[in-house]
């Protein structure tokens, strides 16, 4: 049973998204997964279509420490397809932090409560939340792997960073290593921004970086008004051949424990130089003279790929001359 957290300090950068798909993808292979939402504000519930206010029990009952008798991931389980479980969340998992504080062995709930599965799962995936705290921890402490999705921006770069510094905090602190990979997401092929930003990742992190490359999709974004993977909604777009060639690859990976904790440490160890070498080369970078408020030169490709409209209003130009309608129209051609 391998269990791989999905985490990022830094919002929209794709995590969720990720952690959704990822499963998804890993299901219709036929292996047996639960996606366990440990975020108190149950995007990957939600994004399953499932009311966090409609459910009689959630994490928050599987981690409290305030209940004689606590709840078992088993308890709370929603099946999905077959092969694919949700452990949902709700907003009363933000009170857990406050309750396990002080609490022995407060970082170790959720491992406990993955210990105590009745059901044999193949991977446990885990949507971390967007934040430093005990959730968090308690989230890394219970994972062998990490995927951190990255959205080609400085923001995103320095929540690698913070991230990283946690596990290797755990690594020291409590014995536990941790094996982090980098997943580009929100990926703008059709910019020069992204292109060149891509080429310098790959060169500085090289095997820290996954070898697939999740695209910039709109299917993607419409996936989460729906409440399904992107497989179920449209299985012939960009979104999900990305995640399938991203479940093909975690697949591959297949570390056996031993290996997970004799190279973690190295390997965070390296990728954390090289994400605090990358942040500063880029701060240095002196603005070219002659530059233009050109959206593919100067905006991070987070915000011309998430916030089209806006940078449009605000007269920062369009993306490669081409409206918004006519891009997407031109995406769902690739796809066709």
């Amino acid at each position: 049973m391998r269990t791989i957290g999905i985490a990022n300090q830094k919002g929209g950068c794709g995590k969720t998204t990720t952690a959704i798909n990822l499963a998804y993808s890993l299901s219709i292979r036929g292996q047996k997964v639960v996606l366990i939402d440990c975020d108190p504000q149950a995007h990957a519930t939600m994004g399953l279509k499932v009311k966090p206010s409609g459910l009689e029990k959630n994490m928050y009952d599987v981690l409290t420490p305030t209940r004689s008798e606590a709840a078992g991931i088993d308890d709370i389980a929603v099946p999905v397809n077959e092969h694919f479980d949700l452990a949902p969340s709700s907003v009363i998992l933000s009170a857990i932090e406050q309750e396990l504080a002080g609490q022995p062995g407060r970082e170790d709930r959720l491992l406990q409560a993955i210990r105590g599965l009745k059901q044999a799962y193949d991977y446990i995936i885990i949507d971390c939340p967007p934040s430093i705290g005990l959730l968090c921890v308690n989230a890394l402490r219970a994972c062998q792997e990490v995927i951190i999705p990255i959205d080609m921006s400085l923001f995103s770069l320095r929540g690698v960073a913070k991230l990283i510094e946690l596990t290797m905090m755990l690594k020291d602190e409590l014995g536990h290593a941790i094996t982090s990979r980098a997943l580009v997401t929100m990926y703008d092929s059709r910019t020069k921004y992204s292109r060149r930003v891509l080429e310098e990742v790959k060169v500085e992190f090289g095997e820290n970086v996954f070898n697939t490359i999740i695209r910039y999709n709109i299917r993607l974004r419409e996936t989460v008004d729906y409440g399904l993977p992107v497989g179920v909604y449209d299985k012939r777009s960009n979104g999900h051949n990305d995640y399938e060639r991203l479940a093909e690859e975690v697949m591959c990976v297949a570390m056996a424990q031993a290996q997970v904790k004799e190279h973690a440490e190295p390997l965070s160890q390296d990728m954390l130089v090289k994400t605090e070498k990358y942040i500063d080369a880029v701060m240095k970078q002196p603005v070219p003279e002659g530059t233009v408020f050109d959206m593919e030169e100067i905006l991070p490709p987070a915000y011309k790929s998430s916030y089209p409209e806006m940078v449009q209003a605000m007269g920062y130009g369009s993306l490669d001359a081409q409206s918004e309608d006519e891009i997407e129209f031109e995406e769902y051609k690739e796809e066709l």
